[in-house]
């Protein structure tokens, strides 16, 4: 009897919005031999959020229902044909309400599918082949989450190297702009240098000329002065 999806999601305790916090991930139990079955996996994987995954290993996960759908529906897609573990436990479920202990339940349950070739050997069988189909969406979900990480990591390295190859083209031309300044700077003051000598010079060249053309001016008005005395006589 093949179980719908939503039979097979009842099966499993679902915590509710309190328990959520406190949910752990089970330890990794040992395989056992699983029979070779050709297992169906789903095509789509929840969307990883790598913006808040953590490599921290205590990082504490919280129970995803998103997640919960997806792994319940690679077990509908992959269920054997005939009763097997989950028969077995929809069957289990549907004792829930009647006040027995659970190993009774259990036997009482096995008692009525052995009729149709359920044993305890094809429980357990089938239950490790169910858990080899969670096993392969781990797998996938690892890969898909490895793919989307490398991307976002790839993309974040190449804009620090921009970011960079941005900042050194900057500085190149910072240091080229100093160095301009730093030029004119030192031909501005090479070109004071050059005007106060200038200044200076053209200073003391007047100050000679006027020196000078004093002496002979003056000689010359001496004469004058002398000769005009002669015409007075």
């Amino acid at each position: 009897m093949a179980l719908n999806l939503n039979k097979i999601k009842g099966l499993f305790i679902v915590p509710d919005d309190e328990e959520i916090t406190n949910t752990k991930i089970p330890e990794k139990k040992k395989e056992s031999k699983k029979p070779e079955k050709k297992i169906k996996t789903t095509e789509k994987i929840p969307p990883v959020n790598t913006t808040t995954t953590s490599t921290n290993s205590s990082t504490k996960g919280d129970f995803n229902k998103q997640i919960f759908e997806s792994l319940t529906k690679a077990i509908a897609d992959a269920n054997l044909p005939g009763e097997d573990y989950l028969e077995f436990m929809a069957a289990l479920k549907a004792m829930e309400g009647i006040n027995l202990d659970e190993k009774v339940k259990m036997q009482t349950v096995l008692a009525t599918l052995s009729t149709k070739g359920l044993t305890v050997q094809k429980i357990i069988e089938s239950a490790d082949y169910y858990v080899k189909v969670l096993e392969n969406e781990k797998e996938k979900f690892k890969q898909a989450m490895i793919k989307q990480t490398q991307g976002k990591v790839g993309n974040k390295h190449k804009q620090i190297k921009d970011l960079e190859e941005k900042n050194r083209q900057k500085a190149d031309k910072i240091k080229a702009l100093t160095d301009e300044i730093n030029s004119n700077t030192a031909q501005m003051s090479k070109h004071k240098n050059d005007l106060e000598t200038a200044d200076l010079k053209i200073k003391s060249t007047e100050n000679n000329f006027n020196v000078t053309y004093a002496h002979v001016a003056n000689q010359i008005k001496s004469k004058i002065e002398k000769i005009k005395s002669l015409a007075a006589n």
